[in-house]
């Protein structure tokens, strides 16, 4: 590992490292910029709306509950009260009508595609006030950190 990013560097912050100077940053930022929690849907609805999203044939409850980590049992009363509030449906499968697939409504894929971590009109307020070429220069080190992260181990996060 680079003792860089974990050991202090000099310039603005000499006791900080980048680690921690990174880790400062984004809580001000998440504080200023999150949005408030939803009073409608319980974080587990909201991860199992988003997992639908990205499978718009729909899937099988095994699978859902196995891409939540979820027991069946646990996700079958999750998908039954979505489909209640609309959010879901249930359909036959056409290849083995014992099965049932499980697949946003078309209200289910507004309020996915509603779902933002950050307040939107904030946080574009905030980019437009960095010259351009400042913002660029974040946006590219904040698309390169994700790309690192994304190569990291998993260590059961999903």
């Amino acid at each position: 590992m680079n003792s860089s990013l974990t050991e202090p560097i000099g310039g603005a912050h000499p006791r900080q490292s980048a680690a921690d100077r990174f880790e400062t940053a984004f809580r001000r930022c998440d504080s200023a910029l999150r949005r408030p929690a939803d009073p409608d849907l319980a974080p587990d609805e909201l991860t199992l709306l988003h997992r639908l999203a990205s499978e718009p044939d729909g899937v099988a409850l095994t699978w859902l509950a196995a891409h939540l980590g979820r027991p069946k049992s646990t996700t079958s009363v999750l998908v039954k009260d979505l489909e209640r509030r609309g959010f879901v449906r249930r359909t036959r499968r056409t290849d083995d009508e014992r099965r049932l697939e499980i697949a946003l409504t078309a209200t289910g894929r507004a309020r996915v595609a509603a779902d933002r971590l950050l307040d939107p009109d904030r946080l574009a307020a905030a980019l437009r006030t960095l010259p351009p070429p400042g913002r660029e220069q974040l946006l590219a080190g904040l698309e390169g950190l994700a790309r690192a992260v994304e190569q990291l181990p998993n260590d059961g996060r999903g």
